[in-house]
C-alpha cells in the first residue's frame, strides 16, 4: 500500500448475515460523546440476531470512562435494550466493538455517540499518535517510514497545546487527503522529506530553532520578487468543528470576537478567510480557541512571501520545512525595520546544478535572529535596542 492509496474500510460482508454488504465498519479516535443524537452511523452485521458495528476494532470499555450513547432514527435508546462490548470477536473475524439489541431495530438508523480506539488501555487523542495507528495498525505501514524527530516533536508539541484530536473514518478515502485533513485541524502538515520519510510540522505560534539548516549571506542571494496578499489576512477566524458523520455537517461553530484582533481590525478592517476554517479532527472548544488565537497572531498581518536564488548549491541540503535566515533589506517589518537576518520557513526548494544555484521560495515567521546586550552600562535604556536583546544586524 502507498500513501497516494485509498483507504478502505472493512465491509459488512465479512459476516454471516450482514444486512448491506457494502456498509462500512468506522473507525473511531477520540472522544465523540458531544452533542444530543448520534455522531456516526453503525452498519447492520446482524440481522438476525441484531448486531451492529460500534467500530471496526476494539475501543475504550465503559469501565475506563467510555460513556456509551445509542439511537434510533435520533431517538435515544434506553440501555437496558442492548449490550454493549468493547471488544468482541464476532464469528472469529476479529476483534470490533457491538452493540446488540434485544429486538429488531428494522429499518431504524442507528446512530451513536462515544470514545475510540486505545492504547495500552488509555484512549488515542493525539493526533500523531491516531494517524501512527492509521497507519501502522489499520493500513499495515512499517514503523521505519517516519522521520521520527519531527514526530516525535509534533506529539511534544501537540500535547503541550492541551490539544484533543476526534473522529471517524467512515468513508472510503483518499489516504493523502485524510493525514493532510488530520493534521490540517492542529494548524499542523505532513509532508515526505529529502530522505523520502514522512515528516510531521504543528504551527504552535512560537519559533524552536528545529528545522534550522542555514544562515544565506547576502552576498550569495538574488531576490526574485517579494510579495505581500492582503487576501492573505486574518484577524478573526470563525471556526467549525465537531464534524458530525451522521448528519454530514458540522455540529458547532465559534466566531468569537474575544480571539480576533481589534487593533488589526482598526486598520485594516475586518479580515476574515473567505469560508469558516474547517477542524474535522477537532470537536474541543478550548482547543479551537487555542488554534484561533495561533492563526489570527500569525495572520493579523501582511506576511512576506520571497523568492530568492541561493547564488552557490551550498545550502542544496535545504529542505521543505526548514527554517533559513536571510536578508532581504529591500523589504521592512511593520515596525519599519529592514528585514535583517529575518527567519524564513521554506516552502519550496530547488536545486539547479548546471547554474550552480538553489531557487527557494520562503515564507515569513515574524521571528528574526536576534542578538543580546550585557546590562552593564554599556548600552543605553533610551529606546535605542529593545529591552532583552535586539535584531542581529551582522551582516553574514
Amino acid at each position: 500500500m502507498k500513501l497516494t492509496d485509498f483507504f478502505y474500510l472493512k465491509r459488512a460482508n465479512r459476516y454471516t448475515n450482514y444486512k448491506n454488504s457494502n456498509d462500512r465498519l468506522p473507525v473511531v479516535y477520540g472522544d465523540l460523546t458531544d452533542g444530543s443524537s448520534g455522531n456516526w452511523t453503525l452498519p447492520c452485521i446482524d440481522t438476525v440476531n441484531h448486531v451492529y458495528a460500534f467500530a471496526g476494532h476494539e475501543v475504550l470499555s465503559v469501565a475506563d470512562g467510555n460513556a456509551i450513547s445509542i439511537y434510533a432514527d435520533d431517538a435515544l435508546v434506553n440501555p437496558a435494550n442492548y449490550v454493549f462490548d468493547e471488544s468482541n470477536d464476532y464469528e472469529s473475524e476479529g476483534l470490533i466493538s457491538t452493540v446488540t439489541f434485544t429486538v429488531d431495530q428494522a429499518n431504524a438508523k442507528i446512530t451513536a455517540r462515544g470514545k475510540g480506539k486505545v492504547s495500552a488501555g488509555v484512549l488515542i487523542e493525539n493526533i500523531i499518535d491516531i494517524i501512527d495507528d492509521l497507519l501502522t495498525v489499520e493500513c499495515d505501514f512499517s514503523p521505519t517510514l517516519y522521520d521520527a524527530t519531527s514526530k516525535a516533536r509534533a506529539s511534544q508539541l501537540f500535547t503541550g497545546q492541551a490539544y484533543k484530536a476526534a473522529g471517524v473514518i467512515d468513508k472510503d478515502i483518499n489516504l493523502w487527503t485524510l493525514l493532510q485533513q488530520m493534521m490540517g485541524s492542529f494548524l499542523g502538515s505532513i509532508y515526505l522529506n529529502a530522505d523520502k520519510l514522512l515528516a510531521f510540522y504543528i504551527d504552535d505560534g512560537t519559533l524552536s530553532m528545529f528545522g534550522e539548516a542555514a544562515i544565506i549571506p547576502k552576498s550569495d542571494i538574488h531576490v526574485v520578487s517579494a510579495t505581500q496578499k492582503s487576501s492573505n489576512l486574518v484577524n478573526q477566524c470563525p471556526s467549525s468543528y465537531g464534524y458530525n458523520y451522521a448528519a454530514g455537517e458540522f455540529r458547532h461553530h465559534v466566531n468569537d470576537s474575544a480571539y480576533a484582533d481589534a487593533v488589526a481590525q482598526n486598520i485594516f478592517g475586518v479580515q476574515e478567510p473567505t469560508s469558516p476554517y474547517q477542524l474535522y479532527w477537532c470537536r474541543d472548544t478550548t482547543s479551537v480557541n487555542a488554534i484561533q488565537t495561533i492563526l489570527v497572531a500569525k495572520l493579523k498581518d501582511p506576511l512576506w512571501e520571497v523568492e530568492i536564488e541561493d547564488l552557490s548549491l551550498k545550502r542544496a541540503h535545504v529542505d521543505v520545512m526548514d527554517l533559513v535566515a536571510a536578508t532581504i533589506d529591500s523589504i521592512y517589518d511593520a515596525q519599519g525595520q529592514e528585514y535583517l537576518n529575518q527567519w524564513f520557513r521554506v516552502v519550496s526548494c530547488k536545486p539547479d546544478f548546471p547554474k550552480n544555484k538553489v531557487n527557494l521560495r520562503l515564507q515569513d515567521t515574524r521571528f528574526y535572529r536576534m542578538v543580546a546586550y550585557l546590562a552593564d552600562g554599556s548600552h543605553l535604556a533610551d529606546g535605542s535596542i529593545r529591552a532583552g536583546g535586539d535584531r542581529d544586524v551582522t551582516v553574514y
